[in-house]
């Protein structure tokens, strides 16, 4: 499409060149193409909020925010092109008014699927020593809560063990005046880790374990595993990372624009198109309160429940937010917009001129910008060939200099 707005612009001024020619040729000066398409150029005040810039009109007033008195800043001059109505057939030239309208705050985005970094647990040893065998032999296996994970050595264990037994069998002798003997033997094998059934086996079969067996805390899938067979571990160490997959986090990026439209809680729809399943209601868990650097946007959080594990972390997934509705905002078609840097404006047709305005523009939601300045309801803006007649308008702004008269 912008190719043909590009070429009806090269058309235009060849046409607009070869009339031009024709009456230089024929003893009349040069006109140049911007003068022969009937460019106007008028001096109109602007007047501007001292406080907020972006508020500006074209006439004397107060700003709606603060309600101070407008300032006559500068005077702009506005070009205008004249179109008659056959060019702007020829040209495909649509037009909307701009009209109030109700905009659902509708964000589409997509989300990341990662692991809920509440359901993780590693597995830590108290007391150095060595792996005797390891039962856990790869990334991404699956492990049920009491499975085995490793069975290692630790010589400050084995002492740990041989004075609890020394300290029962002192207390069957003496009675209670040795229980407190006890209870800080078993109370040292507990802070070095071993569990209740260890203290009762211990306690049954009343000789030491060379080998302690560390079992899995939960249900889940090894995501992290730093340990192999005879390895020398030390408390330091994070030897093995195990991560439930009953629910999953999703992470979904939103823009900086459209930050004030979100709050914990609100509706959400995420499809998952590899599963060819109906879209999966949500609600928005938390919002982090950081912005990206580089993409200047901030991230949103969403839980899903994944009993069936059809969610794997690193998926993209699309995500729909939805929030409250804007009513009776003045809006116009976003196509109707053209952007430049930090600045929007819009082509407006008054019969057959058309002239190119600035505007503020607010929310966007359903194929609709909101206007917050610059524009009033019922003005005509241009839908469809607003390229080639902001084009007209810049080349209108050139100097004398740079036309293309030449002379015999």
């Amino acid at each position: 499409m912008y190719k043909f707005y590009v070429l009806a612009l090269l058309l235009l001024q060849g046409i607009l060149t070869l009339s031009a020619q024709a009456q230089d040729h024929s003893g009349h000066a040069h006109a140049s193409p911007v003068a022969a398409a009937g460019i106007l150029a008028e001096a109109s005040p602007l007047y501007v909020c001292p406080m907020h810039p972006h508020i500006q009109q074209g006439e004397p007033g107060n700003c709606p925010i603060c309600n101070m008195v407008l300032v006559r800043q500068r005077q702009q001059n506005t070009a205008k092109v004249q179109v008659n109505g056959a060019m702007q057939q020829a040209l495909a030239i649509r037009t909307e008014a701009a009209a109030p309208r109700t905009l659902w705050r509708f964000i589409d985005t997509f989300a990341k699927v990662q692991y809920a970094e509440d359901a993780i647990h590693h597995s830590h040893i108290r007391a150095e020593g060595w792996i005797e065998q390891l039962y856990v032999r790869s990334m991404g296996q699956r492990v049920k809560a009491g499975d085995k994970l490793f069975s290692y050595y630790a010589p400050d264990l084995l002492v740990a063990q041989d004075d609890y037994l020394q300290a029962l069998s002192v207390s069957k002798q003496n009675g209670e005046r040795s229980a407190s003997l006890v209870k800080r033997a078993e109370t040292r094998l507990r802070l070095l880790g071993l569990t209740d059934k260890d203290i009762g086996q211990l306690q049954q079969s009343r000789q030491s374990q060379y080998q302690i067996t560390v079992y899995a805390h939960q249900d889940g899938v090894v995501t992290m595993l730093n340990v192999r067979d005879g390895m020398y571990i030390n408390p330091g160490d994070t030897l093995i990372e195990i991560t439930s997959l009953n629910s999953v986090w999703l992470l979904a990026d939103v823009a900086e624009a459209q930050q004030s439209w979100l709050y914990k809680g609100m509706s959400a729809e995420v499809d998952i198109p590899s599963q060819q399943l109906s879209a999966i209601d949500a609600k928005v868990d938390y919002i982090y309160p950081a912005l990206d650097a580089q993409s200047r946007s901030s991230k949103v959080r969403l839980i899903l429940d994944n009993g069936k594990q059809l969610l794997k972390p690193n998926m993209l997934l699309p995500v729909r937010l939805y929030g409250g509705p804007l009513k009776d905002v003045l809006a116009v078609p976003r196509d109707a917009v053209l952007l430049n840097g930090n600045s929007s404006r819009v082509v407006v047709q008054n019969g057959e001129s058309f002239s190119v305005r600035t505007i503020a523009t607010g929310s966007s939601a359903q194929g609709y910008v909101e206007v917050l300045s610059g524009l009033h309801q019922g003005e005509l803006v241009v839908v469809s060939g607003q390229f080639l007649l902001d084009a007209e308008a810049s080349l209108s702004q050139l100097p004398p200099g740079n036309s293309n008269a030449h002379q015999h």
